[in-house]
Formats: C-alpha cells, structure tokens, sequence
C-alpha cells in the first residue's frame, strides 16, 4: 500500500520512497520485497504480505508459502487469521451502538450483557463498558492453563461466545475498576457478546452488518472453513495449528482477512468516517487515563515519524500489525502465517524505508 513533484509532496507532510523519481513504481515495490523477504527469512516465517497505500499510491508485496502441504504461494488475495487487531472491528461495532444509544459508555457491564452468568468473573459487577474498550476492567484473562489444555485437545470443541469466559471464572482481578491498565482478552470476548445482545443477532452478524459490508471487507470473514483453499495456513514449533484460530469468533480475535480488507477497514475508519462519526473517532484516539498508549480498541503512538493508531495480533501460528499514520494518511499492514523469533517490527524498517531514518 504505498507523483507529484518532491516539493509538493514535502508541502503535504509525506515522506516518498527514497528512491529517483524516474526509477517508476517498481523500484519502491522492490525495494519492500526485499524488506519482507529478509524479514521473513531472519525469522524463519512460511509467508507474508506487506502492503503500504497512501497519497502516493498503493503497492503491495507478498513472499513465501501460504500452505505446507499443497506449496500454495502466498498472494495478494491470501486470507489470514488477524488476531487482535480483530479488537478493533469488535470496539466499532459496539461504539456504533453507543451512537445510537442502544448502550453507553457509562453503562454497567452486568446491566448490557443480559443473562450471561457473571457472578464468579471478578470486577464484572462493578466494571462499565468503557472499562472494557480501553482494559481498565482488571477482569482477569480467559486465556488460562485450563484453556490452553482444553484447545489443544480440540479447538472445535470449546464453549462458543460468552461462555469462553467461565475460564476466567475464581481467577483474582488485575486491579481495581477503571484504577490501572492490564490487557485482557476477557474484555473484548465480553463486548463481542454485549453487541450480540444489543443487536439481538450473532456476533458474526452483527460484525458482518456493522463493519464488513460498511466498509467493503468482501474477503474477510468471522473464523473461517477448513476447507476454504484462500486461507492461509499457520505454522510454529508443532506445525500446522491453523484450526485453533480459524475456530476464534469471539470479540477477543474473531477475523480472518486479506491485507486488501484490512487497507478498507482502516481508511473507512479513521480517513473517511464511514464507520463511526467524527466526534466518536475522537474519542477512540483519546488515550487512557491508565495507559497513553490505549484507546478504545485501539492502540496509540508517537515514533519517529509521527502519531499512529492500529492493532496488532499474535497467536500461534500467526502473527498482524496494522499502522495508520493520521498525518501522512498512510496504512501499513504487515500478515504473517508464523511466529517471529525476535521482538524487531517490520513495519519499523518499512517506515524508516518510506519516511526516512
């Protein structure tokens, strides 16, 4: 995802691709490829896509294997399992109901959730929605060693929704309500299930209706078909784990996307207003009275080259970062069916290569 003369551009506030101006756009697309495809050799990954889009253009690299078995490569319209930057999409749909009035920031938990059993979850009698959206709550993880043991028996047979949440169930609170940040899957597993009952649909519905179609996310979907040969498959040390993520449809880590949907989500969002009204994305942005680097879903920054919001994800077998750069209109999107071996970001080479040092 990556014209006029460099004057101009540096009027804008955008940083070009050090590359001549005459070299076309090829040269700045070969440049990323080599970007990713040493990344994803250091790190011993199968595939990834990297994507750039911005005024200047759009470009779009992939590399390596989406599927083991069958050697498919990986391209542009290769679907992967985004873990938590899912999270942004569940705090869209919800923050749609707050426009509406269905809920409200404010709002007690235990009051939206309607009849899910949360008498044993600790702070969720006392936690409001806006202590989940920005992990305030201090209720604890539902991603347990009781979890783990049960999803690596059999993904498919694990509680589906809310009821994930009974293995979060006697565990100690983080903290204190809305007094300290701790990131918890919990939150998000919970808002998924309120904007199901707000709604009174599925969550997949909800999703599809609020976000997917509104922002043109044709290839993205809530957990995904085995069978489905777009997806892209997820390798660690065990090997292929993909059925652990495919079966994920809660609030917590519920897409699987191409680099393509997730360009879409981001611009719809925080460019184009599609998804939520001004003052609403405001306030997503705000940063956390506990944690500046938190919004309402999404994460905040400072670096080198400017202020930035996005998510990203990890879990076994894969691994997404997403970056908006609201000053530069940029979006950097980086997919991977792996998981790295050190704690270096690609999209910080990726910046430095497009922005400057």
């Amino acid at each position: 995802m990556r014209g006029l003369a460099l004057a101009a551009a540096v009027l804008l506030g955008l940083a070009l691709l050090p590359i001549p101006a005459d070299a076309g756009p090829a040269a700045g697309s070969d440049r990323l490829q080599r970007l990713l495809d040493r990344f994803l050799a250091d790190e011993e990954l199968d595939g990834g896509i990297l994507l750039v889009s911005g005024p200047d253009g759009r470009r779009v690299v992939v590399s390596g294997i989406a599927d083991r078995r069958g050697k498919r490569p990986v391209t542009e319209d290769t679907r992967f399992y985004v873990a938590s930057v899912g999270k942004m999409a569940t705090a869209v749909a919800v923050l749609q109901q707050v426009e509406e009035g269905l809920a409200a920031l404010d709002q007690p938990v235990r009051a939206l959730a309607g009849d899910l059993p949360l008498g044993r979850l600790a702070n969720a009698g006392r936690a409001r929605l806006v202590h989940l959206l920005d992990h305030s709550s201090g209720i604890p993880d539902y991603l347990t060693d009781a979890y783990a043991e049960d999803e690596a028996a059999d993904p498919d047979r694990l509680p589906r929704g809310g009821a994930l949440l009974a293995y979060a169930h006697g565990e100690p609170a983080t903290g204190p309500v809305g007094g300290h940040y701790a990131y918890s899957n919990s939150n998000y597993v919970l808002l998924g299930h309120i904007a199901s009952v707000r709604d009174g649909a599925p969550f997949a519905q909800v999703l599809q209706r609020r976000v997917l179609e509104r922002a043109g996310m044709a290839s993205t979907s809530v957990g995904a078909d085995p069978r489905d040969r777009s997806l892209a498959h997820g390798y660690d040390g065990e090997g292929d784990v993909s059925r652990r993520s495919w079966a994920a449809t809660t609030g917590d880590g519920p897409l699987v996307a191409t680099a393509g949907d997730l360009e879409r989500f981001v611009f719809a969002l925080f460019r184009d207003g599609r998804l939520l009204g001004p003052a609403m994305v405001r306030r997503m942005q705000a940063p956390s009275e506990n944690e500046e680097g938190q919004g309402l879903g999404v994460a905040l920054w400072t670096d080198r080259w400017g202020r930035g919001v996005g998510h990203d994800g990890r879990y076994d077998g894969f691994e997404a970062d997403v970056r908006y750069y609201p000053g530069r209109r940029m979006a950097l999107i980086f997919l991977t069916n792996g998981n790295q071996q050190s704690d270096d970001a690609l999209l910080d080479a990726v910046a430095a290569e497009l922005f400057g040092k």
